[in-house]
Order: structure tokens, then sequence, then C-alpha cells
């Protein structure tokens, strides 16, 4: 039948689509039907067909050899039981049948949940407001724009009487409840925060509809991994903060069944049976790296904060590197920026400032300068194993991978645990179809409510 008069004639694919129908049950019932009944059936649709694809065949006419045909397949063909389940099941079998090909074989979604990617692509962040009252909360309808568009959730509890933290290890403090991700009675996660009040009861507040960790709350200092604060006057903030959500990206599958991954593309791989011991990596998940190294090459980190691969340096000129590499020398390293790569030697002094800036109450000034060393020497090894210093060189096995993050202070990667075999890959990224104001191949620096 003709694509023109599909188009520009309802009648047609009225007419069309009828067709398909009949055609699609005298298939399945061919082998059932006595013959007079398959020729009879066979005969309309002949006649129909014949009818239809004459170029002179008007509404009127096309909409008679409908009624014809189909008054021939109800009288010969036989009746399904429950023909609207039947129909609705099969359509959403094919609905699902290619879903679940398309995520399998073309493309997949996926959620950022770390900020090992940033500022390319941002994990779950929170921006504490505790020391900017004048910073305004949305509420109604601006609220749910906020959280539509920009992933933004607000929370706010104040004190009701001087109290302090009754759990000084913030990373103990967990949600309880339930995982949906929109809020439904009964299944919101809920987020007990303990407190001590002055008289030495416990009271414990409770906060709604709260993300899965004490850092997403403002609670946890993201250097020290301690409480940023542990006592609270009568009317003071013990939280104040919005949380971003972490990006979704749409993983393209395709292009690597036809080629190899290159030098600069994100790409992402099955984490299970990854790094050089079974506590390396997450397991069960999926990680997203920037591919630096291939099989076979020999790599190493120096001072300068570029990676140099078979001795010859990386530059912001390569593909993939034009941001990352495209750091001001003079600057340190910082969380969230992009400062190049560091080794574990060159992580120590970005990692001490960040320390010091971060909590410069914790210690004594005669205390800060060995404690804040050993915190940023600890950190130094989990950061960068296979690279500890600029004259380390790693070369690669036959079919395995390297990969950085970008958020190369806040990065566990192959720094840390090592190669990516090949068969772990799964695709490439392709870009960032949520939260609304991300769109695009990257999301780029994200806006803050303090600048």
């Amino acid at each position: 039948m003709s694509l023109l008069r599909w188009l520009i004639s309802r009648d047609y694919r009225k007419a069309s689509e009828l067709r398909a129908i009949v055609r699609k049950h005298f298939r399945h019932q061919s082998d059932v039907l006595p013959t007079a009944h398959r020729d009879a059936i066979a005969t309309g649709l002949t006649e129909f067909e014949a009818t239809v694809a004459r170029p002179e065949v008007k509404g009127p006419e096309i909409q008679a050899a409908a009624d014809k045909l189909e008054g021939i397949a109800n009288k010969w063909l036989q009746r399904y039981p429950n023909a609207s389940f039947r129909d609705n099941a099969e359509s959403f079998l094919g609905t699902f049948a290619l879903v679940f090909a398309v995520k399998t074989f073309f493309l997949s979604p996926m959620q950022i949940p770390t900020g090992s990617a940033q500022p390319t692509y941002y994990g779950i962040t929170c921006e504490d407001l505790r020391d900017h009252p004048e910073v305004p909360f949305p509420s109604g309808v601006s609220g749910w724009l906020s959280k539509i568009w920009n992933g933004e959730a607000w929370y706010e509890l104040i004190a009701e009487d001087d109290c302090e933290l009754a759990e000084m290890d913030a990373r103990r403090l967990k949600p309880v409840g339930g995982t949906l991700p929109i809020p439904f009675p009964g299944f919101d996660r809920k987020f007990p925060v303990p407190v001590r009040l002055a008289n030495g009861q416990l009271k414990t507040y409770i906060i709604p509809w709260a993300p899965e960790e004490a850092k997403h709350l403002g609670l946890i200092d993201p250097t020290t991994y301690g409480p940023r604060k542990t006592r609270f006057k009568k009317g003071e903030p013990i939280v104040r903060c919005v949380t971003r959500s972490g990006d979704r990206i749409v993983v393209e599958r395709v292009m690597y069944n036809f080629r190899q991954p290159k030098r600069g593309e994100y790409f992402v791989f099955q984490s299970s049976g990854v790094g050089d011991h079974p506590g390396a990596v997450t397991q069960g998940t999926h990680y997203i790296k920037r591919l630096v190294g291939g099989p076979n090459e020999r790599l190493r980190i120096g001072n300068d904060r570029h990676v140099y691969v078979n001795e010859r340096r990386l530059e912001a000129t390569d593909p993939g590197f034009e941001r990352v590499l495209g750091f001001d020398p003079q600057k340190l390293a910082r969380d969230s920026q992009y400062s190049g790569y560091v080794n574990g030697q060159a992580y120590i002094a970005p990692q001490l400032a960040a320390a010091m800036e971060a909590r410069p109450d914790r210690f004594s000034v005669e205390e800060w300068r060995g404690e804040a060393e050993r915190i940023a020497r600890g950190g130094s090894y989990s950061v960068a194993k296979y690279f500890p210093d600029e004259a380390t060189v790693h070369t690669l096995q036959p079919h395995h991978y390297m990969g950085f993050g970008d958020n190369t202070m806040g990065s566990s990667d192959s720094r840390a645990w090592g190669e990516v075999p090949e068969q772990k890959i799964i695709g490439k990224s392709c870009f960032v179809m949520w939260p609304p104001c991300n769109w695009g191949f990257e999301s780029g620096p994200r806006k803050k409510s303090v600048n």
C-alpha cells in the first residue's frame, strides 16, 4: 500500500490497520481452520487488497470494502476467549521486549551516584546552608519546579533546645523506611538525627523524604569524615541544606561492538571482578571513568598532574582532555574542579590544605600540621596505590584498560584499584537525560545557591 496515501487518507490508514489485524489472526489460525473457511478468508483478503490498491478508490468505497472484509473475518475466524485481556497482554509483552532489547543492546540509563566524575558528570551533592540564613528556601510550586528541573531537595531541621549530636561518628547515621524515589505514605525514607539535650535527655529528630547518606544532609565533612558541627543552640539549624540529585546519563552500547574504546572517552564498565582484591571496587554495579590507558601501554603520573603514556605527556589538546588538563598549574588541585590527575605524592599538599581549610578549629596550630599530614598521607595510598609518585610506571596487560575520574581529589579509580578487563566494558557515555537543567553531552559546572 502507498505510503503517501497512508499519510494523507484517514480511511486508507484504518483499512491498512484492519488488513493487518485480519492477516495476523488468519496466520495464527490457518492450521486449525477448515479448508473452506481458509479459502473464503484468503479470497476476501485478496479482493480487499485489490480494491483498496486502486488509486481512484476513495473514502466511501474503501469503507465498503473494509466492512465486507470485517464481515468475512467475523464469520469465519474463530473468536478468542478473553480477547481484550489477550490483546493487552500482547501489547505489554511487546513493549517490554522492545524496552529490554533497547536497554540491553543499544541504550542503557545509568545514575551517577558519586562525585568521581565532577564537574563533567555530577553525583549527589549537598550544599550546606547553615551559615547562610539569607538564602530563601523554595516552597509550593517553586519547590516542586526546583525538584523537577534542577533535581534539588531542600532540608531544614531547627534545634528546639540547646543540644549536641548524640552520635559523633556521623557516618553511623543511617536512614530508615522505604526507598521509593517518589513520596508515598508508608514508603518514604526517614532520617533520624539523635541529639542530647542540655539536661542529658536523648531526643531524635526525624527528617522526612531524606537522602540515603548523612553527607547528603550536610552532617559530614567530606574531608575529615567527622561531623561539621556538634553543638547547637536553641533556634539554630541542625540541618539546613540543598541536596542535588546525581546525573542520569544514557550509555551507548553499540559503538564498542565495532571498535576499541578510545583514549579520552568516558566509558562504563561492570564492576564485578574488577580490582586487585574483592573489596577494592563495589561489586554488582557500574562505574564510569575517562579512559587514559589501553593494552600494553606504559603509564605514569607526573608531579605536574599530567599523565604520561609511553613517556608522551597528555595535553589539553588531546581529544577528551581539553578541560581536565586545561587547569591552572599555579593552583592546588581541588575537589570537584578540573585539576589534572594527581599521584600519591602530589595528593598530599592539596588534601592537607583542604583539611585545614575545612576544619581550622579541630586542632591547635601546633597540632594541625602533623595531624593533617597523617590524614593526607593515609588518603594518598587509598587514592593512588598504583601511582605513589611520579617515577612509578605501570604497564597494562593485553586487553585491559585504565580509567581515571575527572575529580582527581575525590575519585576512586584505576590509580587505586588497577585495570579494567576489556570484557567488562559495556559502553560509552552518551548524554545527560536528567535533571533537565543538565541536558547535554556533559553536565558542566553545577549552579550553587551561595557563590
